[in-house]
C-alpha cells in the first residue's frame, strides 16, 4: 500500500476525467492511500497558504501507515512542492516525486492571479533541497508545451536531473486529451521512469 499525494495546479478544480482524478480515484480501488486536496482560490493561490496545505497534508501522510511516500505534482503544483522543499516544510522526506509540466517561471510572472516571486531556477539551493527532501525525483513534459516556451531543459542544470520529454503532450491538461493514464499507475506500482511513456 503506496502513500499518494497530488497537487493540481493554476485554476484547477478537479474536473472530472482529468488524469489526477481518474488517477486517484482507481489508486484508492486498488487499496492504496491517495491525498488529493483541493488547493484554496486556484485562480489567485497564494503561496502561503498553499505552502500550508501542502505542510499539513504531507504531515498526515506520515502520521499513516504504508510503504512509500509519493508525491505527482503538475504545473503550478510542482513549483508549490519545490517551494516546499525550500522552506523545509515537511517532516519527514518523499520517497519519490514526479514534477508534471513544471512551468517556465518567465510564463508565471507574467500570468495575473499568480502571487508571489517567480520561482529562481538559479538558487543554488533547489537541487540540494529537491535530493533533501526527495529520494528519487523525476521531471516530464512535453515537447510542445505552450508553457515550457524553452523546453523542459531549463531544469536540467536547476535540479541537476535529466528530464524526461513526451512528444505532443502538450501540457499534460484535459484540453491536451490527457485522461486516462496507464503509465502513472504503472510507475506508481514499479518506481520505473521508462513505464510513465506509455
Amino acid at each position: 500500500m503506496q502513500k499518494i499525494l497530488f497537487l493540481h495546479g493554476w485554476t484547477n478544480r478537479r474536473p472530472e476525467g482529468h488524469w489526477m482524478r481518474l488517477s486517484a480515484a482507481e489508486l484508492r480501488a486498488r487499496g492504496h492511500q491517495v491525498w488529493y486536496p483541493q488547493f484554496p482560490d486556484p485562480d489567485t493561490p497564494k503561496p502561503h497558504e498553499w505552502q500550508d496545505l501542502l505542510r499539513q497534508e504531507s504531515n498526515m501522510m506520515d502520521e499513516a501507515p504504508g510503504e512509500s511516500k509519493i508525491c505527482i505534482a503538475h504545473s503550478l503544483g510542482t513549483i508549490n512542492w519545490l517551494y516546499g522543499a525550500l522552506g523545509d516544510v515537511f517532516q519527514k522526506p518523499f520517497d519519490r516525486v514526479l514534477l508534471v509540466a513544471p512551468p517556465d517561471p518567465q510564463m508565471t510572472s507574467e500570468s495575473p492571479g499568480i502571487e508571489g516571486e517567480p520561482m529562481d531556477l538559479a538558487n543554488p539551493m533547489l537541487a540540494p533541497q529537491a535530493r533533501k527532501w526527495s529520494r528519487s525525483l523525476t521531471a516530464i513534459a512535453g515537447d510542445n508545451d505552450r508553457w515550457l516556451p524553452r523546453g523542459v531543459e531549463i531544469y536540467k542544470p536547476a535540479l541537476e536531473i535529466e528530464p524526461i520529454v513526451f512528444p505532443g503532450a502538450g501540457h499534460f491538461s484535459l484540453d491536451d486529451g490527457w485522461g486516462e493514464w496507464p503509465g502513472l499507475l504503472k510507475w506508481i506500482e514499479t518506481g520505473r521512469d521508462q513505464d510513465l511513456i506509455s
